[in-house]
């Protein structure tokens, strides 16, 4: 059965709703000496991968390149971040962590993760594995779905056998 109209306008508001109180999880637990929310997310996004390249980092992050630039310089300043030549292409980078990079993000998602299980004091483990769950599988979906789309449209493809 489909989600209907309501109930998929519900889930974003919901998700934008989400999203701004994580935003505030994350600014209040962050460490006021480390780097601030938005470089921590980017070197989120770097740890995911051994090493990726600029213009990678950049789309994932749907940032423009000068942004990008911008924050990965703040970050290779810090000691956070690596960044050298690739070595197949000599216009392009490659970015990854720093071992010091690595342990920022590892107690970043420690403070994290502890003020949100305090948050979460009257939830049963049940409920927030269930919680969580479903954000998996919905983040899931909307990464497929998204990148099922042809660039530049709102539409998803037709699946096969539905073209009536």
């Amino acid at each position: 059965m489909a989600v209907n109209q309501q109930t998929a306008e519900e889930l974003i508001d919901l998700v934008f709703r989400l999203q701004r109180e994580l935003r505030c999880v994350a600014q209040r637990s962050s460490d006021p000496r480390g780097p601030g929310t938005a470089l921590q997310a980017v070197m989120r996004m770097i740890g995911e991968e051994t090493e990726l390249r600029a213009t990678e980092l950049a789309a994932k992050l749907g940032i423009g390149a000068a942004g990008l630039s911008r924050h990965i310089s703040e970050l290779v300043e810090l000691g956070y971040v690596l960044r050298r030549p690739h070595p197949d292409d000599g216009r392009a980078y490659l970015i990854s962590l720093t071992p010091a990079g690595a342990q920022a993000v590892a107690e970043e998602m420690q403070r994290r993760s502890t003020l949100l299980k305090q948050m979460l004091g009257d939830w049963t483990e049940d409920e927030a594995a269930a919680a969580s769950h479903s954000l998996g599988k919905l983040t899931e979906t909307l990464y497929h779905s998204i990148r099922a789309m042809k660039p530049g449209t709102t539409q998803m493809p037709i699946p096969a056998g539905d073209h009536n």
